[in-house]
């Protein structure tokens, strides 16, 4: 699916020199390999997250739009349990992030910034635990927008679920300024979509066992240790 990019209502401003200069020192601190915790790591290419143990039993890649709704559907009613495994050392999810509904968020932005918190969650928490309740709350039903609704999330809510999930204040303030730095959302779904449009069937959520791609709302942890 093609899409365009409109101009977004939740574009950062930045209104003191002051706030920029201690996030980007923040970011420096943090260092470009972000991401990269043991429990929350990012890939080599910083388009996936890696979120469990790299050496669990259990092993998928799972592509969600933070739009769909369907996607939302996967995690309300499977989140629980991929939690409980994940944290119990028996599954690893290589989460790739996609925003090709994109265009039909209120601002046009929405997939990109809410992948990119999504990652400094990652970055800063360095805990799977944080992540991925991170992104059960922006799945869930009271907080994931609609395809064309009136409103999306802004940066401020986005931190807000962030604080919700457990991430540091350094990780709700960079998601407040919301720069592209180091992770651009835009960039990392606009990698992450042809390795989902190379799959037998491309919608999403979609899950991959061992190079099978399975629809996320079918029983693929059945297939999985538990």
């Amino acid at each position: 699916m093609s899409h365009t990019r409109t101009r977004s209502a939740h574009r950062p401003t930045i209104t003191s020199i002051a706030v920029v200069l201690g996030l980007l020192a923040s970011v420096l601190m943090w260092g470009p390999g972000a991401g990269r915790a043991y429990a929350a790591e990012a890939s080599p290419a910083g388009d996936a997250l890696s979120i469990g143990d790299p050496a669990a039993p259990g092993q998928i890649d799972l592509y969600l739009d933070p739009l769909c709704p369907y996607s939302g559907k996967m995690v309300r009613e499977q989140g629980a349990e991929i939690g409980r495994r994940i944290e119990a050392g028996k599954l690893h999810v290589n989460l790739r992030l996609v925003n090709f509904l994109e265009k039909y968020s209120a601002s046009g932005t929405y997939d990109s910034r809410a992948i990119y918190a999504a990652f400094v969650v990652a970055d800063h928490s360095k805990s799977s635990d944080v992540t991925w309740r991170f992104i059960e709350q922006i799945f869930a039903a009271d907080q994931q927008p609609r395809e064309k609704g009136p409103t999306d999330l802004s940066n401020d809510q986005l931190a807000g679920l962030a604080d919700r999930a457990g991430a540091p204040p350094s990780a709700q303030d960079m998601i407040k300024l919301g720069l592209p730095v180091p992770f651009d959302g835009h960039a990392i779904a606009a990698n992450n979509l042809p390795l989902l449009r190379a799959l037998p069937d491309s919608g999403v959520p979609m899950v991959v066992i061992d190079g099978e791609s399975v629809d996320g709302n079918s029983d693929w942890l059945d297939r999985l240790p538990r």
